[in-house]
Order: structure tokens, then sequence, then C-alpha cells
């Protein structure tokens, strides 16, 4: 319909504040096809953009020139460039980076980061280096003198490697307690530190960052096997206003001086009931309690734990063999401002997850892997109360299957992430009501789901990640999910499944936002090749195509089951991880 000429008004004529409070409120993953459409809009999206996540082959000069407003730099774990004329790149781009993410490098950039001293020394507040295996003392130094001003340092599982795997020379490398020592001198604003799995560090370095850095408040020392309880007590005795706290340990210190602890994780750690009592007594303000795989408690000191403390937004109480759906009736309780529980690996049923629907209201994450999930099939759903719950786990339980699935989607209309790997039972008529009764999720998870044929020709309109390796997927379900789905599908792992040539041409045609394909097969990386997916690089088991998509080699498909048990016993495979971790990659270029 044409307006009349007094108030009709172009597009482009618009304010630039206009369009820019408009933008604004659009996802950040959907600024790429609105930077498409013209030059005023991709200015404004460079203009929103704050977080940058660097792989391979990528532009940086280019894009750093163009994003004046990015905070923050994350440097991808399969980055294969020159990482120190990326460094170089972005100290001269003159941008005031406040976080910078250089995890699972293999090495560490020294003498790049050493000349950023003069662009990000004041501005740089976050330097995350974990994994990095070739950090040392040395390295350490460098930060302290390089980043007076650094806030939080994230040096955990660095600087050692098991001996039975072969990394050359990075496997010498060590962090001790003189390099923590000459670190805290420097880094008096310091306000957290992560050493984790810093294997060769003692008390002396808690010492050292208790008598340099006044402001420090968080310290995770996961698997520090050289810390003592008494380092540990001496960190809450000297800093009553620490406020969160990570360790490992077989004996718990005393939490009484411990007035602003709101943090406290303890894994792989022998509990007995007194040690929970102790915590309960204390009163501390309390706003996340998590004890994962931790053994020598029961309800007896649990509950009065959870009683005392209401406020817990945050309870992870994985592998706590004694819990039943009885005893998660009454503790759900105490439970009501919790906003992520994690009960993996226990023998709770749908009865459980109907008292946390019911107690918990403002509960949006929920993780029930490994459990009896799908025991009891002739529970009413039909009653309760809907949940606010966005994030669901219910990976690797054996009895889950289509009914199981329909109830509990029927009461979590607001679901966007779901992981159902590994439920051998669950079909497409499963996923099919999912996705009506779930019309907002943006991740699926259906890998090992051998029943899996499709998604069906309706729902799912959010997706933008779907993650079905190992399913039964094949050509039929691609073409009913691109006629029925949104197309705003980002990331899809299709490895080892049915999908041929045709279905591999249907991902590519019918999705016009695909960033990445993940593939087995020689067959099918030649259709992605003829599709104009062209090779941007090759690396140890993946060749990475054209627009951000990747085909990936069979050799390390077959490590997938190993590394999900491993994940349920709570394992630490770092080093396996960085082979096997598909994450999605999104890339910001010219």
């Amino acid at each position: 319909m044409n307006l009349p000429n007094e108030i009709e008004v172009r597009w482009d004529s618009l304010p630039v504040d206009l369009w820019l409070s408009i933008i604004h409120r659009i996802d950040v993953d959907d600024f790429d096809p609105i930077s498409l459409t013209c030059k005023l809009f991709l200015s404004i999206t460079d203009r929103l953009r704050t977080t940058l996540t660097i792989s391979n082959n990528v532009d940086a000069v280019g894009v750093l020139r163009r994003c004046r407003n990015i905070k923050r730099i994350n440097v991808h774990r399969r980055f294969r460039g020159d990482l120190v004329s990326l460094i170089h790149d972005i100290s001269a781009s003159g941008l005031p980076i406040e976080t910078l993410d250089l995890s699972d490098q293999k090495l560490f950039p020294s003498q790049g980061l050493l000349k950023m001293r003069k662009t990000l020394g004041k501005t740089l507040k976050t330097l995350i280096c974990h994994g990095i295996l070739s950090l040392d003392n040395e390295d350490l130094v460098m930060i302290s003198e390089a980043f007076p001003a650094l806030e939080e340092l994230d040096i955990s599982k660095v600087g050692y490697v098991e001996p039975h795997y072969d990394f050359g020379s990075v496997g010498e490398k060590r962090i001790t307690d003189a390099g923590i020592k000459a670190l805290a001198s420097n880094l008096a604003r310091l306000r957290k530190i992560n050493v984790s799995g810093v294997h060769l560090i003692s008390d002396a370095s808690l010492f050292s960052l208790l008598s340099n850095c006044a402001s420090l408040s968080e310290v995770l020392v996961v698997n520090c096997n050289k810390i003592s309880a008494n380092g540990i007590a001496s960190v809450i005795a000297q800093r009553p206003s620490l406020v969160s706290l990570s360790m490992c340990r077989r004996q718990l210190p005393v939490f009484t001086d411990a007035r602003a602890l709101q943090h406290l994780h303890i894994c792989h750690s022998i509990l007995s009931d007194n040690d929970l009592l102790s915590i309960a007594n204390s009163r501390l303000p309390l706003r996340e309690f998590c004890v994962p795989f931790c053994r020598g408690f029961s309800l007896t000191g649990l509950a009065p734990l959870l009683q005392a403390h209401p406020s817990l937004t945050h309870l992870n109480l994985v592998s706590c063999g004694f819990l039943t759906d009885e005893s998660m009736a009454s503790l759900a309780q105490n439970l009501r401002e919790v906003t992520s529980i994690d009960l993996s690996s226990s023998r709770l049923t749908e009865f459980t997850f109907m008292c946390l629907v019911n107690c918990c209201p403002r509960l949006v994450e929920l993780h029930m892997s490994d459990t009896d999930l799908g025991t009891f099939r002739d529970l009413c759903f039909s009653s309760m109360k809907r949940s606010p719950i966005h994030s669901l786990n219910v990976s690797c339980n054996k009895n889950f299957n289509d009914e199981t699935l329909m109830q509990i989607s029927s009461v979590c209309p607001e679901l966007r992430m779901v992981d159902l790997s590994y439920s051998m039972d669950v079909s497409e008529r499963g996923l099919i009501q999912l996705g009506l009764n779930c019309p907002h999720i943006r991740s699926l998870n259906v890998s090992y789901c051998r029943k899996v044929r499709g998604l069906g020709d309706v729902g799912f309109r959010e997706l933008v990640t779907l993650w079905a390796s190992y399913s039964g997927i094949g050509d039929e379900g691609l073409a009913m999910a691109v006629q029925g789905c949104g197309g705003r599908l980002q990331v899809v792992d299709l490895r080892n499944t049915k999908v041929t040539e045709y279905g591999v041409i249907v991902m590519v045609t019918g999705y016009p936002r695909l960033k990445e394909i993940i593939v087995c097969g020689e067959e099918l990386k030649k259709v992605l090749e003829r599709e104009g997916w062209r090779q941007r690089h090759s690396h140890s088991g993946f060749i990475r195509f054209g627009k951000k998509a990747k085909y990936e080699n069979d050799k390390n498909a077959n490590f997938m089951l190993g590394m999900k048990a491993a994940r349920q016993l709570g394992l630490d495979l770092q080093i396996m991880k960085r082979t096997l971790d598909y994450e999605p990659c999104i890339d910001v270029s010219e």
C-alpha cells in the first residue's frame, strides 16, 4: 500500500540512534545477515559487538579496525595461526581490551604479551590462560610486570603434563611457589585467581597471595595436591571477606571466620555429616553449594545445611548415591530460590522432577543425567504448573523414552537447550511433540539416539545448533526438517549418520545461515567442495571448509563413547577434550 507523500518515510532516512536501539535488541548471533543488508547496518552491528572470537585464518586486523567497542577477545582453542603476530595486531589496534582468553593454546606468547604493556597494561582486567601447557614461572613474572592492573587470573591446569602424554618439551614446563610469589608481589589489585590443577604449588603460594593481594576474594585450588587443609584454613582466617572458595580436600577447615563466603565448591572429597553440620552452623551467606563426586555424608548432614541456607541459587549433588525421591521431596522445600541444580548420577525418577517443578519457581537449569528418569510412565503431569526451566540435560538415561519426553516437555514450554544424547528409546515421535511444546529451543543434542530418524516437519523454528552424531537421522529426516524448521540453523553435527550426498546438499541450500557442518566420509567432503565450501585449513583430524563448515575424520569419532563415560565419572580428560571438543566457533570477518 502506498502511503501519502506527507507521511512516507524512507528507512534509510531514519536516525542512526533509532536503528541502533532496534538492532541492540537483536541477538548477537543474528548480526551477520543484518550486516550484509547495507553499510549502515554493518557499521551499527560493528559498534554493538563487544566480544570477538578468533579462530583460524581470520583477518584480525580488519575486524579490529571496524569493531571499535570490543572489550573481550577469545582466541579459539583450535587456533593454528601465528599467535605472537595476532597478539601484536591486538596491541596495535589500540582497543581498550578488558578480557583476553588464551585457553588451551599450546605455547604461551610471552614476547607478544610483553609488547602489550604500553597499550593494555592499564586496561586489561582479566587474563585467562587455562590449559596452556608451556606456562612456567618466567611467564608468570612477565604477566605481573606487563599487566599490573589485573583483577582476575586463570592459570588452571597449566605447566604440567602427565607422563603418558607426549607433548614434547612443553611437558617440562613447571609452575612452582616461586612463580606464584613473584606474581603476587606485582598484582596488588588481584581479586580472583584460579590455580586448579597446578600440582607443584603449596601453602606457601597461598601465603604469598594473602600477603600481597589485599583485594583477593575468590580462590580456586581444586586438585592442588600440596595445598593442605591448614593452608585453606589460613586463607579463611586471614581473609574473612573471601567470597568464593573451590577446593578438593579430604579434611575441611573451620568456616566460622568466612563471614562473606557465598560460593563453596568441594569435589572428589570425603565429607562427613559433621562437616556439613559445621558449615550449616557457621551461618554463611551461601548462594552456591557444590559437592560433586563427594562421599561419606548422608541426609543427616545435608538436610540441615540446606535448611540453614534457604537463599541458595546453585546446588550440585552429582553422584550422591543416598538420594531418593522421598528425600528430594523433603529437601525441595528449602530450594525455593534455586536457579540451577545438578542431580546427575543418582537413582532419582520423575517424582523428583515433579517436586522440583512444584517447589522451585525460579529453576532455569536442571541436570538429571544418568538417573532413573523414565521408570514411572503412568504419572500425570497435566495438573502441574508450568516451569521456567531453560536448560535441561537428561542424557544417558536408559529408561527415558518418548512418553517421558512428552510429559516433561509439556510442563517446560520455555526450554532453550535440551540434551537427550544416549537416550536409546527416544524417537521422532517424541521429538515432534518436544518441538510443538517447546517452540523456543535453540540447541538440541540427540547424539547416539539411534531411533531418531528426523525432527519432523513442525516445530524447532528457532533451532541454532543440532548435535546428531551417531543418530538415525537420514536424508528424509533432514529434508522434512528443512521444510518445517526455521532457517536459523548455524551448526549441525552429522557424523556417522545415514546422511548421504543428497542430505548434505539439502542442508547447504536449505539453511542460509549455516556456519558449521561436521560430517564423515570422503564423498561428503567432495560434495562440500562442489558446493563451494572450500578448504580453509587442515590439522590433526579435521578440515574446515568455506563459510565456517568443517569435515571430521573418523578417527576422532571412535573416542566419543569413552569421553561420555569419562564425563559421567568426573574424570579429568582436558588433553583429550582439546581434540574431541566440537563447540561452535563463530568468526567475525570482513
